[in-house]
């Protein structure tokens, strides 16, 4: 049975910044996520395109586990990547997103839900191919597309919204 959240670079960064668009998205679904038990799984590959910029401390690390890159991960990573090349007929910049498919790949092995990214860019468009080919099994949200609990629930419905008794 899927469990858990996969954070990615762009969600976190999101998340941290209020100047951001949709700060506001990124803290409602870590809201949710916290205050419903789903487990948010922190790669230690995002958490090294964080610190680029910011320390990794800046982040509320003690609710997050920790996904260390290791050897299964690294083989699906290399099989995805391969598989979204063929597909695309070797276009795109291999070194540009190499780090995208191991955040990926964690996914996968980790048989997480769902993967938080901001990223539609680029994130969003490898996974919906490789799950378009049955090779991955979770769903992405994008946090740019605001907070829906639909995204989240598990059926679909969204909450009913019923009128005040004023």
């Amino acid at each position: 049975m899927r469990n858990g959240a996969v954070l990615d670079t762009g969600f976190l960064i999101t998340l941290v910044d209020a100047n951001r668009d949709a700060h506001e998205h990124a803290k409602a679904y870590y809201r949710y996520f916290r205050e419903n038990g789903i487990t948010l799984y922190l790669p230690t590959v995002v958490a090294s395109e964080f610190g680029i910029k910011q320390p990794v401390t800046d982040l509320p690390l003690h609710h997050f586990t920790i996904l260390p890159f290791n050897l299964a991960e690294s083989i699906r990573s290399a099989d995805l990547n391969c598989a979204y090349y063929r597909s695309k007929a070797g276009s795109g910049q291999r070194d540009a997103v190499k780090d995208d498919f191991k955040i990926i790949a964690q996914a996968e092995e980790q048989e997480a839900m769902f993967l938080l990214t901001e990223d539609a860019n680029s994130m969003s468009i490898y996974c919906d191919l490789l799950r378009n080919e049955s090779r991955i099994d979770f769903k992405v949200i994008e946090v740019s597309k605001g907070f829906d609990i639909s995204f989240v629930n598990g059926n679909g419905q969204t909450e009913m919204k019923y009128p005040s008794a004023d």
